[in-house]
């Protein structure tokens, strides 16, 4: 049976979102009749849902009278329906290996990764190291990716990723763990080794960005994010 995240099984608000997933939309009269509850009962629930941004009223006149409103599901409430993303990657993945090649996979998934870095449109010209981490942490956390980055004692730093958005994909395709060190690279404009990945058993992925030959060291162990 389909589930919605972050809704119980068989809660009003999720059968009620279950409802117009299935038939595209829904009048109150029509959630009434489905749920088997009352009227003020299902306007609450509407009341709830519209203020989590999950559903959105259109009215629609049917002649004199009252107007009747209509609900249809927002592109947020879509997200919580199961997806089938990891295993369409998966398969492309292994299509572009089996006929292109390694090599071939390896060079696309690094464009990837370089177009991936321009969506955090970081300070690159004139901006010290530590500024363009300060500004990637602020980015990737704003975007929901959990990350830490601290400056190594012993020279350079060490970025810790908690949360890896191609879990799945990565388990059968280690590449994309390449892509998201190209994404950094591409972000940092520094060069950046892969130390611990998430399917390997770690609770984050981890990369480590050396010093370079010439570093401006700044103030020891001190946390960017």
């Amino acid at each position: 049976m389909m589930t919605v995240a972050g809704f119980r099984e068989g809660t009003p608000a999720s059968d009620i979102l279950l409802f117009i997933q299935r038939n595209g939309s829904a009048t109150v009269k029509e959630l009434e009749e489905a749920l088997g509850v009352s009227t003020t009962a299902v306007r609450e629930q509407l009341t709830h849902l519209q203020n989590q941004s999950l559903i959105a009223a259109s009215k629609v006149r049917q002649g004199p009278g009252r107007p009747l409103y209509r609900y249809t599901l927002t592109p947020k409430a879509q997200g919580l329906f199961p997806k089938g993303y990891d295993v369409l990657i998966n398969l492309l993945l292994e299509a572009i290996l089996e006929h292109e090649g390694p090599e071939t996979l390896a060079k696309l998934l690094s464009v990837v990764g370089s177009r991936l870095a321009e969506q955090y449109d970081l300070p690159l010209a004139n901006a010290a190291l530590r500024e363009r981490l300060m500004a990637l942490a602020f980015a990737m956390n704003r975007q929901g990716t959990p990350i830490n980055i601290v400056e190594n004692p012993e020279g350079g730093w060490v970025v810790s990723e908690y949360a890896c958005p191609y879990y799945e994909v990565a388990q059968e395709h280690d590449s994309v763990c390449s892509m998201e060190r190209t994404m950094l690279e591409a972000a940092i404009g520094h060069k950046v080794q892969i130390t611990k990945r998430m399917v390997e058993g770690h609770n984050g992925c981890q990369f480590v960005i050396k010093p370079s030959e010439s570093p401006k060291r700044p103030n020891p162990s001190k946390d960017v994010a």
